[in-house]
């Protein structure tokens, strides 16, 4: 699938108003139940969709650098931002391929919710260097990506044992040994877990939690 395929993927996506549903995530909730009483002021999200998680970020008084492929998604959480009044919330479009605009060691933690399934390990390793670079001395990085067992896994076109595309979208579920591997050549991994959730239509979607740091 092209790139411009990929965006338009999510452009139609998120034409929809609330197409993930609004209000925080449970990982949202929980990234902010680590933080909290942490000296955390600048928060990157990657891939924030629609917003909501940014938002919830902002609406307890962080400031947020949040960026998503889509134009529409970011159209949306624009709007959202003017409505509520969050000038500490600046949501743009970019690619998470690319490095990103800003100085080094700028954030004090990282987050993105179920963004970097999209993407194998030698992209991945991209990420998480230009991530790296991004963020302070022993600060956080917190994201969850899909695991084995997830309603996508095995759904649609086989890439490889680890890899199947659905509908133009090839999703990405690496056992924790993989990403373990991945990881340490950038951050200290502090904590792998999984968490899963029972959908309406009875699937289940399944995933990791995972929090490193940089050193």
């Amino acid at each position: 699938m092209s790139d411009e395929n990929k965006i338009d993927y999510w452009n139609v996506l998120y034409s929809k108003d609330y197409f993930f549903g609004s209000g925080p995530t449970k990982l949202a909730k929980l990234a902010y139940s680590i933080i909290k009483d942490k000296p955390i002021k600048k928060i990157l999200e990657i891939g924030c969709g629609q917003g909501r998680d940014a938002i919830y970020f902002s609406q307890n008084r962080y400031d947020v650098e949040a960026f998503d492929i889509s134009e529409n998604a970011i159209k949306f959480v624009n709007n959202i931002k003017q409505i509520l009044g969050l000038t500490n919330l600046n949501a743009f479009i970019h690619d998470v391929e690319k490095p990103l605009p800003y100085s080094p060691e700028y954030f004090d933690f990282v987050y993105s919710n179920l963004a970097l399934q999209f993407f194998d390990l030698n992209i991945l390793d991209k990420v998480f260097q230009n991530v790296s670079k991004l963020m302070k001395k022993n600060s956080l990085f917190f994201f969850s990506t899909k695991k084995k067992g997830d309603k996508y896994y095995k759904s649609g076109n086989k890439v490889t044992d680890d890899a199947f595309e659905y509908k133009g979208i090839t999703r990405y579920f690496f056992d924790s040994a993989v990403l373990k591997n991945l990881l340490s050549n950038h951050f200290e991994i502090v904590k792998i877990d999984s968490d899963m959730h029972t959908n309406l239509d009875s699937s289940t979607s399944v995933w990791w939690k995972i929090l490193v740091k940089k050193i």
